[in-house]
């Protein structure tokens, strides 16, 4: 009895760990949906690397696109991410290169890939308007994560707390600086059984306080081939407005995950 009492705890752990693992990359390199930290992190000593593309508006030429890497720190519930980036505008006070940083650490334990995870960070990007943000989130798999056994995908799903400060250098306009909470949310539906497609969303309440500034949200279909925790490499594309620039505007990202083991 004992003995299958293990068994049953370790396929529990491998499926939780390599649920968590599956996760993208956030606009800033966290694990995360699109525009959002969720409280997933990748393996004990694994790593994504993951390219963003993503286009704010059409009059002022404004892109974000970058380089990110996430890794977990041993085997501590602890992610690290960060990565190179630059906020690409035909308005030249906006145009600038950087680097994000960001921690998350687990602060609930991973033995039950049906309970709720909660995860708390912290994150910098100083090419987007010099972004200081800090959350936490909670996050939920509804249904079987082993897909290998013939299982279907689960839906997964995701709300947040967050902080952000932005401090907008305007040229010869001046500076000029937003802080506020917002509450986000997402949902991640497998669209075939094994998961390799899903449709991925999220909603947040305004991210900051400058003047006409709309609500955030993100709405993509995500490409994951492989069955199980054979899973490394993701691709999506889709539609967004990350809040400080009004307009819907395209997106992608493409990433990859090297699982180094515990």
């Amino acid at each position: 009895m004992k003995k299958t009492m293990k068994v049953a705890l370790a396929a529990t752990l491998m499926l939780s760990a390599a649920s968590v693992a599956r996760a993208d990359q956030t606009i800033n390199g966290a694990v995360g949906l699109p525009l959002n930290p969720t409280a997933q992190i990748p393996l004990p000593n694994g790593i994504r690397i993951q390219a963003n593309y993503f286009d704010f508006d059409k009059d002022g030429g404004t892109k974000l696109y970058g380089v990110y890497g996430a890794g977990r720190v041993g085997g501590l519930p602890l992610e690290i991410n960060g990565g190179l980036e630059k906020l690409s505008s035909d308005f030249g006070p906006l145009d600038k290169s950087g680097i994000a940083i960001g921690a998350k650490y687990l602060l609930t334990r991973e033995t039950d890939p049906v309970g709720v995870r909660i995860a708390a960070g912290v994150g910098y990007s100083r090419a987007l308007l010099k972004n200081v943000h800090a959350y936490v989130v909670g996050t939920k798999y509804f249904g079987d994560v082993n897909t290998a056994g013939g299982g279907r995908a689960p839906v997964i799903g995701h709300l947040g707390l967050r902080y952000d400060r932005f401090d907008a250098d305007l040229g010869f306009l001046g500076d000029d600086t937003s802080s506020k909470l917002s509450l986000y949310g997402g949902v991640e539906v497998p669209l075939t059984g094994n998961g390799d497609f899903s449709a991925i969303g999220e909603l947040q309440t305004k991210n900051n306080s400058f003047g006409g500034s709309r609500v955030p949200f993100s709405a993509s279909v995500r490409f994951r081939p492989g069955t199980g925790e054979d899973r490394p490499f993701s691709a999506s594309l889709g539609v967004q407005r990350q809040g400080l620039f009004n307009e819907s505007r395209l997106f992608g990202q493409v990433g990859y995950s090297f699982d180094t083991g515990p």
